[in-house]
């Protein structure tokens, strides 16, 4: 993860990951089809679940006559109207979280959207958007930015933290917080990333409401006690050396999409898969990740 010392650029590799622990978990089989086991730079066949998308993608049209492409063309722009996906991103829950960085974060939580256990989503249907929240201020159109050198909305300074929002329905808030907190509860120093230090990696939580919101309820349960989950006030400190997670109201703190090179990006140990990559040229075209007022840096 990249960080700023004064004028100082800094690339410091992490010591732990997001799902850091005594042994590694068994990675369902169609997720490793779609995504890795998240250590390998290979890219897998596309044939597992919540592929169907990507593999469509792949068929070669170019014998077909100009009607038959015409036709499938038309079939598939009225399976686009009729997909659930508007809705689901209409009905379901926005929640975020956060912890160290986002780049392994957001990995973590796409397996579980895609994998057949967890949602069961086509690669169109994912929603995992790396950005900030829990500052208290913005930039003056609305912007919160990573570290550049324009010194464009600093989301630092602005007292945010880095995060990966999803849009769940509302009885998957809890399996999608206990993921966090499973994960959470074997860091040593308290969250992941520790050598990444400062505000802008607390660990955290967003969901309509905060403490006092409906969705806490599932959010309490799925911590049972582990962690002390904590009312966020916005530019909180930050929580290495602790077992504390702030929570946050979402509508007073809301989510802020980053930058489009921040999406789906590897992390700093790990190498993913060149099918999650692509994710973010998918999604960027169905205008699920929008450009926002902040530099492009791209590394």
């Amino acid at each position: 993860m990249w960080m700023w010392k004064g004028a100082v650029l800094l690339l410091i590799p992490p010591v732990s990951a997001w799902t850091a622990g005594p042994a590694p978990t068994a990675v369902p089989e169609e997720v490793k089809a779609t995504f890795g086991t998240g250590v390998t730079p290979a890219a897998p066949q596309l044939r597992g679940s919540g592929d169907a998308a990507l593999a469509d993608a792949n068929v070669d049209n170019s014998r077909m006559q100009p009607w038959a492409r015409a036709l499938l063309a038309t079939v598939a722009g009225l399976a686009v109207m009729a997909s659930p996906r508007a809705a689901m991103a209409q009905s379901g829950v926005n929640m975020y979280m956060g912890q160290g960085c986002f780049w392994h974060v957001q990995h973590e939580i796409v397996k579980q959207e895609v994998r057949a256990s967890g949602l069961a989503r086509q690669p169109t249907e994912v929603t995992a958007l790396a950005g900030y929240a829990g500052g208290k201020e913005v930039g003056s159109k609305g912007e919160v930015c990573y570290h550049n050198m324009a010194m464009a909305a600093d989301y630092g300074q602005l007292g945010h933290t880095e995060v990966v929002n999803v849009n769940v329905p509302e009885d998957k808030v809890g399996d999608f917080a206990k993921a966090y907190f499973d994960a959470a509860e074997k860091y040593p120093f308290g969250r992941a990333d520790p050598q990444d230090r400062g505000t802008e990696y607390r660990s955290a939580i967003g969901i309509p409401g905060g403490m006092d919101g409906p969705a806490f309820k599932a959010v309490e349960a799925a911590n049972a006690g582990r962690l002390e989950l904590v009312r966020g006030q916005g530019n909180d400190a930050d929580t290495v050396g602790t077992k504390k997670v702030w929570v946050y109201d979402s509508n007073e703190f809301p989510f802020h999409q980053g930058e489009i090179y921040h999406q789906f990006h590897d992390d700093m140990i790990e190498r993913y898969p060149q099918k999650y990559h692509d994710l973010k040229k998918l999604l960027v075209k169905e205008g699920a990740i929008q450009k926002v007022g902040c530099p492009e840096m791209g590394f």
